[in-house]
C-alpha cells in the first residue's frame, strides 16, 4: 500500500484539505486512468474503478482515457465494461475535489474529422454527451448527468481537422466559463519533440488553439525525454537545454516549452513534466525513459524554474498503484517548495517572509 509520509513531511501539502487544479499554480500532479497499462502485462496490477483513486489528497487531475474513436464515437475504458457506474464515479471523484477530464485520442486513435465542418458536429456531440446536460436525452450520455471538467486531447498521429476540432471545443468551454459557476478547461498531450508534428497545427500557426495546459510527453522520445537531462537543477542556462534555434539537437526541452506556451494563443498556458509511472508504461524500445521517482528529483527542480510550469502528469494510474513509493516521492518533490524557493523568499520580504510564503500558499489552497 502506498504510504501518506508526503503528507506529513510538507507544510504546504498539509495545509490543503483536498486537491484540485489551481490554473496559477506550479504544483498540480495529473494522472490518467482507463487504459490499465500495467495490468495489460500483469493482471494482478489490473486498475481499479475510478473512485477508488480519489481519496488520494495527491492527485489534482484525472484524465480518464480514452474517447477512442469518432466514428462512431466510442469510449474504451480498459477492464471497465460497465459504464453505467461511472456517473457516480465521476460525481464522487468531483466531490472529492479532483478535476477529471476526458481524453480524446491515444495510440489507437488513428481517423480524424473528415472535414472542418464535422470536425465541429463531432465537438457538438461530445460536448453534449459528456459537458452541462439538456441537449440530448440521458440514453445518449454515457456518464449519465455527471459532467466532465473539460477535454484533453492526446493525439498520436498525423489526423487532418483537430484544430477546427479543438476549436470548437474551446468555443464551447468559453461559452460556458462566462456563464459563471464551474470551470471547465481543454488540455493537449503532445511529444516532447518541438515541434509535435502530430499537433502542430493545433498548437501553432494561424489555426493554433487557446488550450489551458499541456502535459508533454517526456518519454518514449530518447532526443528530448527525461533520460537526456543532463544538467543541474539549478542552472537554468544548462546542457540539459536544447537549443531552441536547433531542433535538431539532442537535449531536454522543457525551455522549448516553456518558451511555446509563453508566446500561444493563451499566453498564460501551462506545462505539465509528463512522466511514466512504471517501468513497463513505456514501449520496451525505450525503457531508459522510465526514471525511478528519486532519480526525478532533480528534473522537476529544473523544470519547476519555468514560470510557465504547471506541475506533472504520470502515464497512469495502474502503474503507480503498482510501484510502492512512486506517487509519495513525486508528491513531495512537486508539492513542496525547496529550500532554494524559501530561501529566495525569504531574502525577499525579509525575516519574517517564512511566516509570509506559508500563510499565503494556505489560503490559496483553501479558497
Amino acid at each position: 500500500m502506498l504510504r501518506y509520509s508526503v503528507l506529513s513531511t510538507c507544510f504546504l501539502w498539509a495545509s490543503k484539505a483536498f486537491a484540485v487544479y489551481h490554473a496559477g499554480a506550479s504544483d498540480n500532479i495529473a494522472i490518467y486512468w482507463g487504459q490499465n497499462s500495467a495490468g495489460a502485462a500483469d493482471i494482478g496490477k489490473s486498475q481499479k474503478s475510478l473512485s477508488e483513486y480519489c481519496s488520494r489528497a495527491e492527485i489534482d487531475i484525472i484524465p480518464v482515457a480514452f474517447v477512442s474513436n469518432f466514428n462512431p464515437i466510442e469510449l474504451d475504458l480498459t477492464n471497465m465494461a460497465d459504464d453505467k457506474n461511472m456517473a457516480e464515479e465521476v460525481k464522487s471523484c468531483q466531490s472529492a475535489g479532483k478535476t477529471i477530464l476526458l481524453s480524446i485520442g491515444g495510440a489507437m486513435f488513428t481517423s480524424g474529422p473528415s472535414s472542418p465542418e464535422n470536425a465541429h458536429n463531432l465537438a457538438d456531440q461530445l460536448w453534449d454527451m459528456f459537458g452541462p446536460p439538456g441537449n440530448v436525452g440521458s440514453e445518449k450520455r454515457p456518464f449519465g448527468d455527471a459532467v466532465v471538467d473539460g477535454f484533453d486531447i492526446d493525439i498520436e498521429a498525423p489526423l487532418p481537422n483537430m484544430a477546427p476540432f479543438a476549436a470548437r471545443l474551446r468555443e464551447h468551454i468559453d461559452k460556458a466559463n462566462g456563464n459563471g459557476g464551474r470551470k471547465f478547461y481543454l488540455s493537449a498531450a503532445p511529444q516532447c519533440p518541438f515541434p509535435d508534428q502530430n499537433n502542430q497545427v493545433m498548437l501553432q500557426g494561424n489555426e493554433a488553439v487557446a488550450f489551458d495546459f499541456v502535459m508533454v510527453q517526456f518519454y518514449n522520445n530518447r532526443k528530448c525525454d527525461i533520460r537526456v537531462f543532463g544538467g543541474s537543477s539549478t542552472d537554468s542556462n544548462s546542457a540539459s537545454t536544447r537549443d531552441t534555434n536547433d531542433p535538431m539537437k539532442s537535449g531536454f526541452n522543457m525551455a522549448q516549452w516553456d518558451e511555446w506556451a509563453r508566446s500561444s494563443k493563451n499566453p498564460n498556458a501551462k506545462v505539465f513534466l509528463g512522466i511514466p509511472g512504471g517501468p513497463t508504461a513505456v514501449t520496451p524500445s525505450e525503457k531508459a525513459s522510465y526514471k525511478a521517482p528519486n532519480a526525478l528529483k532533480p528534473i522537476i527542480a529544473y523544470s519547476k524554474q519555468f514560470a510557465s510550469f504547471g506541475g506533472v502528469m504520470i502515464w497512469d494510474m495502474s502503474q503507480v498503484w503498482a510501484n510502492p513509493s512512486f506517487l509519495d516521492t513525486i508528491s513531495k518533490d512537486v508539492k513542496c517548495p525547496s529550500a532554494a524557493s524559501r530561501n529566495a523568499a525569504r531574502r525577499s520580504t525579509g525575516s519574517g517572509a517564512g511566516q509570509k510564503y506559508r500563510r499565503t500558499h494556505q489560503r490559496e489552497w483553501q479558497s
